[in-house]
């Protein structure tokens, strides 16, 4: 597992067991972080995303959402 994932996975979990900061099931939160692109070679810029719908306390890496940010950012002008 990539250090920022687990990270951002041990962040979360500490934030969901407070409940008196965190909602059941709400809150956001995301790591960036640098990996090798299994078909350049290359780097590549990634964002690690827990979105809504999951409770922060019981976060595993299935639960985030993975996505280049090169990619993301191409689309402003769209």
């Amino acid at each position: 597992m990539h250090p920022e994932v687990q990270e951002l996975i041990a962040r979360s979990n500490r934030l969901g067991a407070d409940t008196s900061t965190t909602n059941y099931a709400g809150g956001h939160t995301s790591a960036r972080g640098e990996a090798t692109d299994p078909v350049t070679g290359g780097p590549v810029e990634l964002l690690w995303v827990k979105g809504s719908g999951g409770d922060l306390g019981a976060l595993t890496e299935a639960g985030l959402a993975v996505l280049r940010l090169d990619r993301l950012r191409a689309l402003v002008d769209v």
